[in-house]
């Protein structure tokens, strides 16, 4: 079992309008139905929302930007955490003139 972990930047996933690199897929978690990736996101535009069977969970690194969950928004900065329950529609978008926003996310079982 690997109970540390980095993130792995020579693997890049593109999800829309962000980049998205892993740090502990399902089969190298400490914990089934557990895994983490960091994303950069660039999109300053919502895209089509993300909706999961298991719960999500975000905490931003840097950036700043706006989040969507369900039906409620709110404003996001280095430092904020938020979570997205099973089958909650969700997603995000950075500021525009700022950096990437980066925010490191993880599932978790229901």
């Amino acid at each position: 079992m690997k109970y540390f972990a980095t993130v792995d930047r020579s693997v890049e996933r593109l999800p829309a309008g962000a980049k998205n690199y892993p740090i502990f897929l399902d089969e190298k978690a400490p914990i089934a139905g557990c895994n983490a990736s960091m994303g950069q996101y660039y999109c300053e535009e919502y895209p089509t929302p993300g909706v999961h069977e298991d719960n999500e969970g975000f905490y931003v690194v840097s950036g700043k930007g706006m989040a969507v969950v369900g039906d409620e928004e709110n404003k996001i900065a280095a430092g904020s955490f938020f979570y997205a329950p099973a089958g909650v529609p969700h997603a995000i978008k950075k500021d525009a003139g700022t950096p990437d926003l980066e925010i490191v996310m993880f599932h978790f079982a229901k």
